[in-house]
Order: structure tokens, then sequence, then C-alpha cells
């Protein structure tokens, strides 16, 4: 996994993000039996797909993580959303879309 993500090319990474927001039943019930909200990761994926210089920012720290690096930056990040409302999720990540409502 983590030589192919050295390798992915931007073209790559959309057509992954596109198939992340185009989840059918089945795949939303592999996420869910792994813990992964799939709503969550709909979000997350259309917010990589409208910010460049974020998706370009992951794709970089994935490509110096191993395989259970990023399993492990995945079930952290999966545990510290688990206790906010979708309210929370929703303002967190549009913090994440535009920095500058972080200085209010």
């Amino acid at each position: 996994i983590n030589e192919r993500m050295k390798n992915l090319s931007n073209n790559e990474v959309d057509t992954v993000l596109e198939m992340m927001e185009k989840m059918d039943p089945a795949q939303e019930a592999r996420l869910k039996a792994m813990g992964v909200d799939p709503a969550l990761m709909q979000q997350t994926a259309q917010m990589l797909k409208d910010n460049p210089g974020m998706r370009e920012q992951a794709k970089k720290m994935m490509e110096n993580m191993s395989p259970e690096e990023m399993l492990a930056a995945s079930q952290q990040a999966q545990k510290q959303m688990a206790g906010m409302s979708k309210e929370d999720v929703g303002k967190t990540l549009e913090q994440l879309k535009n920095p500058s409502l972080n200085k209010e």
C-alpha cells in the first residue's frame, strides 16, 4: 500500500475520492463493519477533492507512513471523531477546509 501511495497520480487520487463519494450500500456496510463511518468518509473525500492543497499534504504525509502507521492514524482519528456530534464533526471539517475560520 505504501509504495502505491507514493506513486499515485493526481488523476488516480481523484478517482479514489470519487469512489469514496459514490459508495454503494455493500461498500458502506463493509466500512461500518470495520468501524468506519461512511458519511464521515464521504465528507472527508469531498473536502479533499475541493481542496487540492490539503489533498497533496495528506498524500505526502501518507507516503512516509507504513501500512501499520496508516491504520493506527485512521483508528485514532475515528476514535476522536466517535465522541463528537455530527454538528461538531461538520464544524471541524469546515475549519479544515477554511483555515481562516479558526481566527474567530
